[in-house]
Protein backbone atom coordinates (compact mmCIF):
# COMPACT_ATOMS: atom_id res chain seq x y z
CA UNK A 1 0.00 0.00 0.00
CA UNK A 2 3.05 2.79 0.88
CA UNK A 3 4.64 2.81 -2.27
CA UNK A 4 1.83 3.40 -4.31
CA UNK A 5 0.37 5.53 -2.32
CA UNK A 6 3.24 7.38 -2.24
CA UNK A 7 3.39 7.81 -6.21
CA UNK A 8 -0.44 8.83 -6.28
CA UNK A 9 0.19 11.62 -4.09
CA UNK A 10 3.85 12.78 -5.53
CA UNK A 11 1.82 12.86 -8.89
CA UNK A 12 -0.01 15.58 -7.93
CA UNK A 13 2.17 18.31 -7.95
CA UNK A 14 2.56 17.21 -11.95
CA UNK A 15 -0.72 17.22 -12.45
CA UNK A 16 -1.34 20.47 -10.94
CA UNK A 17 2.21 22.35 -11.11
CA UNK A 18 0.97 25.66 -11.07
CA UNK A 19 -2.40 25.70 -10.15
CA UNK A 20 -3.17 27.73 -6.19
CA UNK A 21 -5.60 25.68 -4.00
CA UNK A 22 -7.27 26.90 -0.53
CA UNK A 23 -6.36 24.90 2.28
CA UNK A 24 -9.68 23.52 2.28
CA UNK A 25 -9.52 22.18 -1.72
CA UNK A 26 -6.02 21.32 -0.90
CA UNK A 27 -6.93 18.67 2.09
CA UNK A 28 -9.62 18.06 -0.64
CA UNK A 29 -7.95 17.31 -3.68
CA UNK A 30 -5.97 14.72 -1.37
CA UNK A 31 -8.99 12.96 -0.13
CA UNK A 32 -9.62 12.47 -3.64
CA UNK A 33 -6.88 9.93 -4.32
CA UNK A 34 -8.44 7.30 -2.13
CA UNK A 35 -11.54 5.17 -2.47
CA UNK A 36 -11.78 3.68 0.78
CA UNK A 37 -15.06 5.02 2.61
CA UNK A 38 -13.70 4.54 6.01
CA UNK A 39 -10.53 6.89 5.41
CA UNK A 40 -11.34 10.77 5.86
CA UNK A 41 -9.60 14.21 5.49
CA UNK A 42 -10.18 17.18 7.78
CA UNK A 43 -8.87 20.68 7.35
CA UNK A 44 -8.14 22.36 10.52
CA UNK A 45 -6.11 25.76 11.51
CA UNK A 46 -3.68 26.09 14.42
CA UNK A 47 -1.69 29.34 15.51
CA UNK A 48 1.57 27.76 15.84
CA UNK A 49 1.69 26.84 11.93
CA UNK A 50 3.66 29.59 10.08
CA UNK A 51 3.05 30.97 6.43
CA UNK A 52 1.73 27.93 4.44
CA UNK A 53 3.13 24.87 5.89
CA UNK A 54 0.84 22.56 7.18
CA UNK A 55 1.66 19.70 9.99
CA UNK A 56 -0.31 16.58 9.38
CA UNK A 57 -2.15 14.06 12.10
CA UNK A 58 -3.41 10.74 12.06
CA UNK A 59 -6.07 8.81 14.07
CA UNK A 60 -7.58 5.24 14.36
CA UNK A 61 -10.92 4.77 16.02
CA UNK A 62 -11.44 0.86 16.67
CA UNK A 63 -14.66 1.31 17.66
CA UNK A 64 -16.11 3.45 14.18
CA UNK A 65 -14.18 0.65 12.58
CA UNK A 66 -15.67 -1.75 14.29
CA UNK A 67 -19.54 0.09 13.35
CA UNK A 68 -18.20 0.32 9.80
CA UNK A 69 -18.06 4.04 10.07
CA UNK A 70 -14.94 6.00 8.95
CA UNK A 71 -12.57 5.66 11.38
CA UNK A 72 -9.47 6.94 10.07
CA UNK A 73 -8.10 10.56 10.07
CA UNK A 74 -5.78 12.12 8.45
CA UNK A 75 -5.98 16.11 9.78
CA UNK A 76 -4.05 18.86 7.91
CA UNK A 77 -3.15 21.92 9.86
CA UNK A 78 -2.47 25.45 8.65
CA UNK A 79 -2.22 28.67 9.61
CA UNK A 80 -5.19 30.53 9.85
CA UNK A 81 -3.46 33.68 8.19
CA UNK A 82 -3.11 30.84 4.89
CA UNK A 83 -5.14 31.97 2.27
CA UNK A 84 -3.97 29.91 -0.98
CA UNK A 85 -1.51 26.85 -1.34
CA UNK A 86 0.53 25.45 -4.63
CA UNK A 87 2.92 22.60 -5.20
CA UNK A 88 5.05 24.80 -5.61
CA UNK A 89 5.14 25.87 -1.78
CA UNK A 90 6.83 22.64 -0.52
CA UNK A 91 9.66 20.24 -1.00
CA UNK A 92 6.63 17.83 -2.18
CA UNK A 93 8.66 14.77 -2.65
CA UNK A 94 9.20 15.13 1.21
CA UNK A 95 5.19 16.08 2.00
CA UNK A 96 4.41 13.22 -0.21
CA UNK A 97 6.51 10.91 1.75
CA UNK A 98 5.07 12.47 5.49
CA UNK A 99 1.52 11.79 4.09
CA UNK A 100 2.09 8.73 2.79
CA UNK A 101 3.66 7.73 6.01
CA UNK A 102 0.92 8.73 8.67
CA UNK A 103 -1.98 7.17 6.32
CA UNK A 104 -0.42 3.98 6.15
CA UNK A 105 0.75 3.83 10.34
CA UNK A 106 -2.96 4.40 10.55
CA UNK A 107 -3.87 1.73 8.33
CA UNK A 108 -0.80 -0.62 10.29
CA UNK A 109 -3.24 0.22 13.43
CA UNK A 110 -6.12 -0.78 11.49
CA UNK A 111 -4.73 -3.89 10.36
CA UNK A 112 -3.71 -4.93 13.35
CA UNK A 113 -6.73 -3.69 15.59
CA UNK A 114 -8.91 -5.79 13.55
CA UNK A 115 -6.93 -9.09 14.10
CA UNK A 116 -7.62 -8.52 18.05
CA UNK A 117 -11.18 -7.85 17.16
CA UNK A 118 -11.16 -4.29 17.44
CA UNK A 119 -9.03 -3.84 20.24
CA UNK A 120 -6.03 -1.89 20.90
CA UNK A 121 -2.80 -4.11 22.27
CA UNK A 122 -0.78 -4.17 25.20
CA UNK A 123 0.27 -1.08 26.99
CA UNK A 124 3.88 -0.19 27.79
CA UNK A 125 3.94 -0.84 31.61
CA UNK A 126 0.74 -2.95 32.12
CA UNK A 127 -1.18 -5.42 29.94
CA UNK A 128 -3.78 -2.91 30.10
CA UNK A 129 -3.57 0.20 27.49
CA UNK A 130 -2.08 2.46 28.54
CA UNK A 131 -2.45 4.84 25.05
CA UNK A 132 -3.40 8.40 25.84
CA UNK A 133 -1.42 7.88 28.98
CA UNK A 134 0.31 11.09 30.46
CA UNK A 135 3.60 10.51 29.29
CA UNK A 136 5.15 9.90 25.74
CA UNK A 137 7.15 6.68 26.84
CA UNK A 138 3.72 5.42 27.83
CA UNK A 139 2.17 6.04 24.21
CA UNK A 140 5.37 5.37 22.13
CA UNK A 141 5.94 1.53 24.92
CA UNK A 142 2.70 0.40 23.86
CA UNK A 143 2.71 -2.52 21.43
CA UNK A 144 0.66 -1.00 18.61
CA UNK A 145 2.92 2.44 18.80
CA UNK A 146 6.01 -0.14 18.25
CA UNK A 147 3.98 -1.92 15.67
CA UNK A 148 3.01 1.09 13.48
CA UNK A 149 6.09 3.49 14.03
CA UNK A 150 8.90 0.52 12.90
CA UNK A 151 7.06 0.73 9.32
CA UNK A 152 7.69 4.44 9.77
CA UNK A 153 11.56 3.28 10.08
CA UNK A 154 11.79 0.58 7.82
CA UNK A 155 9.86 3.31 4.92
CA UNK A 156 12.29 6.09 5.87
CA UNK A 157 15.25 3.52 5.38
CA UNK A 158 14.43 2.47 2.10
CA UNK A 159 13.19 5.97 0.61
CA UNK A 160 15.99 7.84 2.07
CA UNK A 161 18.44 4.92 1.72
CA UNK A 162 19.12 5.58 5.40
CA UNK A 163 20.56 3.22 8.37
CA UNK A 164 18.32 2.52 11.16
CA UNK A 165 20.18 4.83 13.63
CA UNK A 166 19.88 7.34 11.83
CA UNK A 167 15.72 7.22 10.99
CA UNK A 168 13.69 10.18 13.01
CA UNK A 169 11.57 7.94 14.34
CA UNK A 170 14.71 5.51 15.65
CA UNK A 171 16.07 8.66 17.62
CA UNK A 172 12.85 9.55 18.92
CA UNK A 173 12.29 6.10 20.37
CA UNK A 174 16.21 6.16 21.46
CA UNK A 175 15.80 9.11 23.53
CA UNK A 176 13.02 7.65 25.55
CA UNK A 177 13.86 4.17 25.74
CA UNK A 178 17.75 4.24 25.76
CA UNK A 179 17.66 2.07 29.43
CA UNK A 180 15.03 -0.06 27.94
CA UNK A 181 16.69 -2.65 25.47
CA UNK A 182 13.57 -4.70 25.17
CA UNK A 183 11.37 -2.28 23.23
CA UNK A 184 14.26 -1.11 21.65
CA UNK A 185 14.99 -4.88 20.81
CA UNK A 186 11.05 -5.22 19.43
CA UNK A 187 11.27 -2.50 17.34
CA UNK A 188 14.63 -3.29 15.54
CA UNK A 189 13.28 -6.53 15.26
CA UNK A 190 9.52 -5.50 13.39
CA UNK A 191 11.55 -3.10 11.49
CA UNK A 192 13.67 -5.62 9.93
CA UNK A 193 9.81 -7.41 9.12
CA UNK A 194 8.97 -4.32 7.06
CA UNK A 195 12.41 -4.03 5.56
CA UNK A 196 11.69 -7.21 3.83
CA UNK A 197 8.36 -6.44 2.85
CA UNK A 198 8.77 -3.49 1.48
CA UNK A 199 12.10 -4.55 -0.40
CA UNK A 200 9.50 -7.30 -2.15
CA UNK A 201 7.06 -4.52 -3.31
Amino acid sequence: MFFPTLERIKSLADRYPSKTFTPKQFTHLLRMQFRDPQLRFTCGRDDIVVNKNFHIQGTYNPGDDEDNKPCISIGLMFSPRCRRVSFKDYDWNEMSFHIADTITHEYLHQYYCRQRGFEFGRGYRTNKLLRYSDTMKDYLGCEDEILAYSFNIASEMIVYKRHMVLTKVYRMYRRYFKQDRKVMLQLEKQTNKYIKRLELS
